[in-house]
């Protein structure tokens, strides 16, 4: 067989491979549609955790789900290692690495492109993370135009496409002014469409909201304001539990006149499994019927 149809057949592979992924995390994707949105409808999405929680659960949720449809993702790791989110993947029966070799996924490694600064190794201006070694009046522009450089050709062919960024604080804590992170993530927007009439993608954006960090609370409250969705992420007000480890809030707003309008609001409590992020309403786990 040669590479050309050892390629289309790998492809073939990969994306009926699975189809029990689109099963998986269904309790959140009946959430989200039941505010009234699906991922299909573009525009920004904020997916906010807190010291106490971890996010790690939606963002597979949005990265398994869009695989699992065949939209193509630019997925921008900051917090975690690529190798982690590979790592879940195969856990659920999804082959990213497979993926990210088709570039069905493009993985931008934040923390590999950091290690190669703080290494030494690099001193090139053009680097995404060169505002740590120089001066720069837009300290974030090589990053975006990376970004940029990855969806183009998806924005070229008319393809609906996802942008996951996690997590935009680590970008505070190289010392990134808070605004310069938001006229960042509004070049964002700009790349998937973020109006009624013209969409083309969907973006995807993690924080974590730590009101003891003045930057961090102003990032996430100043998304919150521009997102069509905002999945919050807490930790019980009566403390930890084996049976329940955090409450989930959905506030969405219509798509078609997003804040001139009241959200709907949904609460949830939810556990981690192994293979799932299970929702349920407030009070109704079942170690306390």
């Amino acid at each position: 067989m040669n590479y050309k149809n050892h390629k289309q057949s790998v492809s073939h592979q990969v994306r009926y491979a699975c189809p029990r992924c689109t099963l998986m995390f269904e309790s959140v994707k009946s959430a989200i549609g039941g505010s009234g949105i699906t991922t299909e409808d573009g525009g920004l999405i904020l997916v906010s955790e807190t010291a106490t929680t971890s996010a790690n659960g939606l963002v597979t949720h949005f990265l398994t789900s869009s695989v699992a449809n065949n939209h193509p993702v630019c997925f921008v790791t900051l917090q975690q290692t690529w190798g982690h989110y590979c790592n879940i993947g195969n856990r659920l029966g999804l082959n990213l690495r497979q993926h990210s070799d088709l570039c069905n996924v493009k993985v931008i490694d934040g923390l590999k492109l950091l290690s190669e600064v703080l290494d030494g190794t690099v001193t090139d201006i053009n680097h995404p993370f060169n505002f740590l070694f120089s001066t720069c009046e837009y300290p974030l522009r090589n990053f975006y135009n990376l970004i940029k450089k990855a969806v183009q050709p998806w924005k070229d062919d008319g393809k609906y496409f996802m942008i996951i960024i996690e997590n935009v604080n680590c970008l505070l804590n190289m010392g990134i002014h808070t605004k310069d992170v938001e006229v960042f993530i509004n070049y964002c927007r700009n790349l998937i469409g973020d109006c009624v009439n013209e969409k083309s993608g969907s973006l995807v954006v993690v924080t974590t909201a730590d009101e003891k960090d003045e930057d961090a609370s102003h990032v996430t409250k100043t998304l919150a304001h521009v997102a069509l969705i905002h999945l919050s992420s807490r930790g019980l007000r009566t403390g930890l539990s084996r049976e329940v480890h955090g409450d989930l809030k959905i506030t969405a707003f219509d798509r078609y006149s997003p804040h001139h309008c009241l959200p709907n609001i949904h609460q949830f409590q939810y556990k981690m499994e192994e293979k799932n992020m299970k929702l349920f309403a407030p009070g109704t786990s079942a170690n306390l019927l």
